[in-house]
């Protein structure tokens, strides 16, 4: 008796309205888990933003991949388009073409799109049946015009009308949506990165330099950097950690005369000065090992969104020493370099691999920024966007915002 009253009293009374669904978000984005090609720093942030919705929401990811098809982890549905095998430049072509077919078929209130290049934008805010908000991982527009001399910034420009909600990374690039879109809404939401305790660790006491990235020779400065670092000849030796495309890895290689060999081969060798070393693309606790007993480290980039590397340093109290580039004014216990100049980056990088002291206080101050910039302030600041974008229009997901 006493177990049928308590079902009874489980049931929902007669003419109530049924539970609200929960919100269906989906994030697409070309550089996912499963890419062969990135594998960056907005991929991580993207994967983080779907687990911590997935609590309060019905998540998919549509991203890139060899093969097509469907996986749930962690709470999240991942879909899968079969673009990779095209390689990285067609692939994303047609992954943004593909785009607007998933959002026809992929139910949604909410969709979340993490910009691809070479356009940035695309079609999803005209054709998606819910609401679309652009995630501004990386505004391309620009670069690809500079490298493939097509104009990609036109259509980014333009692009960039259609969408009433913007996530950017900075308030640089939020800047830049605004001048092209008065009228949309721009949220400013860092990636992240985790901040471990210090422990007995110094802040700013290592044994190298260190370059940690993509390899993307013009866009990071590489050539730059190897320039600066000639002139510098520091006491510590630089080490470049990251892999990119066949083309990018055979430019960096061919600066470092080392016949495209990574990871410390004769790459390392026969590098300038006798103290360079590419060492490939590093992860799990190979690149912690790397950060860790780095000294500092250096981003030199020509274009930058954040600077997941240099964020990564800095959660380790590690100096940056970087290019003053608005995208990158966020950052603090920092060394900044007049733009592109390699006397003063390499003025910088000698002076600061002498001076432990300095490197001990602007290490400190680096921990202290980064803390603010840990998987929970990310984690609620998506919460905190969705809630707002939805409302009390969660459910709706039948037309346009």
């Amino acid at each position: 008796m006493s177990r049928h009253r308590s079902r009874a009293a489980a049931a929902p009374a007669p003419g109530a309205p049924p539970p609200a669904a929960r919100p269906r978000v989906v994030i697409s984005t070309y550089d996912g888990p499963a890419s062969p090609h990135y594998r960056g720093g907005g991929a991580a942030s993207m994967t983080l933003a779907a687990a911590c919705l997935a609590g309060d929401c019905e998540v998919t990811v549509v991203t890139a991949a060899r093969r097509g098809g469907t996986e749930l982890r962690d709470g999240v549905r991942y879909r899968y388009l079969p673009v990779s095998r095209a390689g990285p430049r067609a692939g994303q072509l047609l992954f943004t073409a593909l785009l607007p077919l998933a959002a026809r078929r992929i139910p949604h209130d909410l969709w979340l799109e993490s910009f691809t290049p070479p356009f940035s934008v695309s079609l999803l805010p005209l054709l998606a049946r819910g609401r679309v908000a652009g995630v501004a991982q990386n505004l391309s527009g620009e670069e690809m015009s500079r490298r493939y001399h097509l104009p990609f910034w036109r259509i980014e420009r333009f692009g960039l009308r259609f969408y009433h909600d913007v996530v950017v990374l900075s308030p640089a690039d939020g800047q830049r949506v605004a001048r092209c879109n008065p009228a949309a809404a721009v949220h400013v939401i860092p990636n992240c990165t985790e901040v471990p305790e210090l422990a007995g660790q110094q802040p700013g006491s290592g044994e190298h330099i260190l370059w940690l990235g993509r390899v993307g020779v013009w866009e990071k400065g590489l050539d730059l950097l190897l320039s600066a670092y000639r002139q510098a000849r520091p006491g510590l030796p630089l080490l470049l950690a990251g892999g990119g495309t066949r083309a990018e890895e055979g430019k960096l290689a061919a600066l470092l005369g080392g016949g495209g060999q990574p990871a410390g081969a004769a790459a390392g060798a026969s590098a300038p000065a006798g103290h360079v070393r590419w060492l490939g693309e590093v992860s799990g606790a190979r690149k912690r090992a790397l950060l860790e007993r780095s000294a500092f480290l250096v981003l030199p980039s020509r274009h930058e969104a954040l600077g997941i590397a240099a964020l990564e340093g800095m959660a380790r109290g590690k100096p940056v020493v970087h290019f003053d580039l608005p995208s990158l004014a966020w950052m603090a216990g920092d060394v900044r370099v007049a733009p592109f100049d390699i006397t003063a980056l390499a003025r910088e990088l000698g002076a600061l691999a002498a001076d432990g002291d300095r490197r001990r206080a602007l290490g400190r101050a680096a921990y202290a920024a980064a803390v603010d910039y840990g998987p929970d302030r990310l984690a609620s600041r998506y919460r905190a966007l969705v809630a707002g974008l939805l409302g009390v229009r969660a459910r709706a997901g039948s037309g346009p915002a």
